[in-house]
């Protein structure tokens, strides 16, 4: 045990050791190191700065998108009323042409059967003048009494009957 006023020159070596390593550190590794750190934080934030930048540039594109979209659909719909409403006008032109055509159709078939019907009534009329003409010419032949006329009307209305 030795004397208790005796000093230790480990410690003040270990203390003054300390005080170099750290000013060592201070001057040649603090530094660097410290310059390192705040590259590095000024690379995260610029990362960091740009995936905003391009998240707004991609949100940006996404509503040009959409409206696109949504501009097309409703020209798509234009065109299709557009094209429906020309169908439709072009279908009822041809509805109209039609009618009026059929109406043609009939008025001449009207009219071709009225001149087929003049034609049968004027050539039954003529039949039965030539009838009545032969009528008259056998009438007159014969000289006849009642029952022969009676018997000639009946021979006369039978081929009337026959030719219609």
């Amino acid at each position: 045990m030795g004397n208790p006023i005796q000093f230790d020159f480990t410690i003040v070596a270990t203390v003054i050791s300390f005080l170099l390593l750290v000013w060592l550190l201070s001057t040649k590794a603090w530094g660097p190191l410290m310059k390192m750190m705040e590259e590095r934080r000024t690379n995260i934030e610029s990362m960091l700065a740009q995936a905003e930048n391009e998240r707004q540039q991609a949100e940006k594109i996404k509503r040009e998108y959409q409206e696109e979209m949504r501009k097309a659909r409703q020209e798509a719909q234009e065109v299709i009323a557009k094209a429906t409403k020309v169908s439709e006008i072009r279908a009822s032109e041809i509805l109209a042409a039609s009618n009026v055509e059929a109406e043609k159709i009939k008025k001449s078939a009207l009219v071709e059967i009225q001149r087929e019907r003049d034609l049968a009534v004027a050539e039954v009329k003529a039949q039965v003048a030539d009838l009545s003409v032969l009528v008259a010419e056998k009438i007159i032949r014969q000289k006849l009494d009642m029952k022969g006329q009676g018997l000639l009307i009946e021979q006369f209305i039978q081929e009337v009957g026959e030719m219609q």
